[in-house]
């Protein structure tokens, strides 16, 4: 079955797809408690009139954390938005055009998030290294570091799963199978 272009692959049938479920589930809990947080700010401000205090600033803050930490399974799921009227045309009238098309796309997105890694990585050092935060000076201090930890983490887990996507269009490749 097709899926966004490539073919979805089984998420728990290797440690790997297991490591991604679980970054999924760990964004999936984080929106879980945003989301009662939200509602007891709501709560504390229309009851109580009384906030809670860097709301906001974590909401935030923590969009761009639950970001990476589902994009790696969205790739292996097929989940990915992106339109492959093209690919998938090719992959029927040329198969080894489409799936080599196909093989670019995905070192291409592999290199892009390398990029990412390699370009946070002395980002993250830095903000540990200089306590960096996040939030109103005096009313609430997130640190940065972890964040860009997270980043790291979810781009090189989406890199590693793009080679795999690769792999896989370069084994149909050689067989020269239709999409």
């Amino acid at each position: 079955m097709e899926t966004g272009g490539t073919q979805a692959a089984p998420v728990r049938n290797s440690l790997f797809g297991r490591f991604e479920a679980i970054l999924a589930a760990i964004g999936t809990g984080w929106i879980l408690v945003l989301m009662a947080l939200i509602c007891a700010d709501i709560v504390g401000r229309a009851a109580f009139k009384a906030p809670i205090l860097g709301v906001p600033e974590m909401v935030q803050f923590s969009i761009v954390g639950i970001v990476f930490l589902q994009l790696p399974l969205t790739l292996r799921t097929g989940g990915l938005t992106r339109s492959d009227v093209l690919l998938g045309a090719l992959k029927l009238r040329a198969p080894r055009v489409g799936h080599a098309l196909q093989i670019l796309f995905d070192l291409v997105g592999c290199g892009l998030l390398l990029v990412i890694v390699v370009t946070t990585w002395p980002l993250a050092r830095h903000a540990f290294a200089n306590k960096e935060f996040f939030g109103s000076t005096g009313v609430v201090h997130i640190p940065t570091g972890p964040l860009k930890v997270i980043i790291m983490v979810g781009c090189a887990t989406m890199a590693l799963q793009f080679l795999l996507h690769a792999g896989r269009a370069f084994r149909a490749m050689l067989a020269g199978q239709r999409a």
